[in-house]
């Protein structure tokens, strides 16, 4: 997880108001006195509040947990990653804490297994150091289903209470971080009582004690960040706020979403794409797709132990939404890797037996690493997807230079829509990802930079506005007036391309081969040495020429943003 973020350390839009807000509550703390003022003037969700509220309580969370190792790495190292590498280690502890419940139910091959299926996808490990309210909830449901398991040996009781520990913590993230859980919070209830694992009365005690506890906590929290009891508020919960002046943001969002059907704006999609898209792409292995069936037949209790039945179901009834996303069914990859992992060490174990079940273990062993080599391939392309942050962080390493300590006026940078929406993040503008600072230069004394994000067209096309824009990151330079100069560049993923032979492949960082081994330093080079790698991006290790007769499939790079200056 900490290597897909160090790979790829940059963020999205849809990442953005959990990392602003994480960001602001460390930046400037919790007013306590004309909170409304203080939080209207410092903080992004008063300006960009977005279609509909969003609970507070992760970020909330995940400041003060990160706030002692900002301190400790004294600015050498931008807060973003800080933040984002506790969110990874949260999800990796709950990750681990899986696995052992798997290693205690079903036995250390399929614990062994089921880490390497989970470790090889792409999708899990790249997001979960992601602050998208799914990757909040993808840890507590992973948690909940640590104790969901049934653990051979364990008496009776103390089962049920692990039982109930799970409804509650499904509970908890349904009514805080993700409303969607309530479908597979209700799955999972309905199967422990079919199956009489557990009464009606411990799922209601279980249920009321979650709900109660993380509606408090949510009201709380985010009524009062939101301000919904002040004529200030952005958003309101219908009835909630009139009635009490407080706020629900997830009950918003589901009414929002789900009932008026708004989601849709966003686009649609058919009833079966979770499941001939999403899951698939999720899974990333093919074979756990052939995996899973079995693993579901050869359970030690294929009825009572079959917890892909209500992940399944959850998958199933989401569906109906017009409006989907992958990340709104992330919650059941764990449930569903476990069951692949189950049958795959079921034909493992019986690969003496005969040449099938040998070929079949083969064929498992060996897709392990051709998944985790497709994953490292998504992952170097998706690096490549945040031309705001490059071109932000790329700002910092120019504009500092040029700007002395003594200068009387701040140096003022325009960041247009597309560079905010891929990575000009608030810790981004107040750091570079990684700086030296100088003991000899307290933080107080250094430049410090103004940052304006105006959209509105009829005033970006008003020359005045730009008379007192020193800088600009864009994705349009000829859309800029006044006297500006080129000065860097981000150079981004823009699709696959055919090469025909004798075309040189352009590798990541924006230069052939030939190029980079001259040291020519084009638009976008990073000058990132030719490796055993590279060679294979380039000609397939000579597969290009021996088998394709100079043929080749290869990346395309284009310049994406534009760093300028006055």
């Amino acid at each position: 997880i900490l290597t897909h973020l160090v790979s790829a350390p940059y963020t999205k839009v849809e990442e953005s108001f959990n990392l602003q807000a994480t960001h602001d509550i460390l930046q400037y703390g919790l007013a306590t006195a004309n909170a409304t003022a203080s939080l209207q003037a410092d903080y992004d969700h008063f300006t960009f509040p977005g279609a509909v509220p969003r609970t507070f309580v992760g970020p909330v969370i995940l400041s003060g947990l990160s706030r002692p190792l900002i301190d400790l790495v004294g600015g050498r190292v931008n807060g973003q990653l800080v933040v984002r590498g506790v969110l990874g280690v949260l999800s990796a502890l709950s990750l681990n804490l899986f696995t052992r419940a798997v290693r205690q139910s079903y036995g250390s091959t399929t614990a062994v297994l089921y880490t390497l299926f989970q470790l090889s996808q792409f999708h899990l490990p790249y997001y979960s150091s992601r602050l998208l309210p799914n990757t909040f909830a993808l840890i507590l449901s992973t948690t909940a289903f640590s104790f969901l398991l049934p653990s051979p040996g364990t008496p009776s009781r103390r089962q049920v209470g692990y039982y109930k520990v799970g409804i509650y913590i499904l509970t908890f993230t349904s009514i805080v971080f993700r409303s969607e859980l309530a479908i597979l919070l209700t799955f999972v209830s309905l199967h422990l009582l079919l199956t009489r694992r557990i009464h009606l009365g411990n799922v209601i005690v279980a249920g009321l004690a979650g709900g109660v506890i993380g509606l408090g906590i949510t009201l709380g929290i985010d009524s009062y960040f939101w301000q919904s009891y002040t004529p200030a508020a952005p958003f309101s919960t219908p009835l909630l706020t009139e009635k009490t002046g407080l706020i629900w943001p997830e009950l918003s969002g589901f009414l929002y979403n789900a009932i008026e059907n708004k989601s849709s704006d966003w686009g649609t999609s058919p009833w079966h794409y979770y499941f001939t898209n999403s899951l698939p792409k999720l899974l990333l292995n093919p074979l756990l797709l052939l995996l899973i069936p079995a693993g579901i037949y050869n359970s030690p209790c294929i009825i009572t132990e079959a917890y892909v039945l209500p992940a399944l179901g959850f998958v199933g009834v989401y569906s109906v939404l017009p409006h989907k996303e992958w990340r709104f069914i992330v919650y059941v990859v764990p449930i569903l890797t476990l069951y692949a992992s189950i049958g795959g060490a079921w034909v493992l174990n019986r690969r003496s037996k005969s040449p099938t079940y040998a070929l079949t273990s083969l064929a498992i062993v060996s897709s392990i690493p051709l998944a985790a080599l497709a994953s490292a391939s998504m992952l170097l392309i998706s690096s490549y997807n945040y031309p705001g942050g490059q071109g932000i962080n790329k700002l910092h390493h120019r504009i500092l230079p040029s700007s002395p300590l003594s200068s009387p006026t701040l140096p003022k940078v325009h960041l247009d829509t597309l560079t905010c929406m891929t990575g000009a993040t608030r810790f981004l503008q107040d750091a570079p990802l990684y700086s030296s600072p100088s003991p000899d230069t307290p933080a107080s004394t250094k430049p410090k930079i103004a940052f304006d994000k105006t959209e509105d067209e009829t005033t970006l096309l008003t020359p005045s506005f730009w008379s007192d824009i020193q800088w600009v990151v864009t994705s349009s330079p000829p859309r800029i007036i006044g006297k500006y100069e080129i000065v860097d560049s981000v150079t981004g993923w823009a699709g696959i391309r055919i090469y025909r032979p004798g075309e040189k492949v352009w590798l990541f960082g924006g230069a052939g081969l030939e190029e980079r081994d001259a040291g020519e330093s084009g638009v976008g080079n990073d000058n990132r040495p030719k490796s055993w790698i590279g060679r294979g991006v380039e000609d397939g290790w000579g597969a290009r020429d021996l088998l394709l007769r100079g043929w080749w499939v290869g990346v395309r790079m284009e310049e994406l943003v534009w760093v300028l200056r006055k």
